[in-house]
């Protein structure tokens, strides 16, 4: 426990090129000024970091606010104007900043890192040898392998972005092939429904079944 008056340590963690920093004893995501009251050189420093391409934070005047390097701050519906910062990282990064803004529990501070458009370098933080979780790098051209006989996954022309426009063409791929529809019915007899796990016959079943 921490003792009383006293401001617990924030919680850092690392997800591939993605950082995220929250502050455990403010019950909300913090916005761009609380963290500046409390920790004043704090962004700028993360910011102006070279190893940092930029930082997504909530801020009381612009909503979503995304921070560069030599004082850039771009409000998020200004991205496709000035995408500022996220220029590096190519088209797509600005709906992705929007969407994880979007989120209920998006840490006070998200850290991207640096990315080189030239070698497709990013800076894992992260003793890995690839890397995933933040914008930048090969891990945003991923790809899809489907038989030939489904229909293409987009139009010509046109691209899938996000995890929700994958499940989207999956769903679709699903009808085409006559797979298995959700929500499934449980073939077993006599599944007792809202078991912990599912139970038919009397025998509770294993979890791989």
């Amino acid at each position: 426990d921490t003792p009383a008056g006293r401001r617990s340590e924030p919680i850092v963690l690392a997800s591939g090129n993605l950082g995220l920093v929250s502050f455990p004893d403010v019950p909300h995501r913090m916005t761009r000024e609380e963290i500046d009251a409390r920790h004043p050189a704090l962004l700028p420093t993360l910011a102006n970091h070279p190893g940092i391409g930029f930082l997504l934070v909530r801020s009381e005047r612009h909503g979503g606010l995304v921070l560069g390097a030599h004082g850039a701050e771009i409000p998020l519906d200004r991205l496709d104007e000035d995408p500022g910062p996220l220029a590096p990282f190519g088209p797509g990064a600005a709906d992705a900043v929007r969407r994880t803004h979007s989120f209920p529990h998006t840490a006070d501070i998200m850290v991207n890192s640096f990315h080189d458009p030239a070698d497709g370098e990013v800076l894992a933080f992260e003793e890995q040898i690839g890397s995933h979780g933040g914008l930048g790098g090969a891990q945003s051209h991923a790809f899809l392998l489907s038989p030939a006989v489904l229909s293409d996954p987009v139009e010509e022309d046109t691209e899938i972005v996000g995890a929700e426009h994958v499940h989207r063409v999956l769903r679709r791929w699903l009808r085409e092939s006559n797979g298995p529809q959700v929500p499934v019915e449980d073939p077993r007899p006599n599944v007792v429904e809202n078991a912990p796990f599912p139970v038919a016959d009397g025998f509770v079943q294993e979890k791989s079944a």
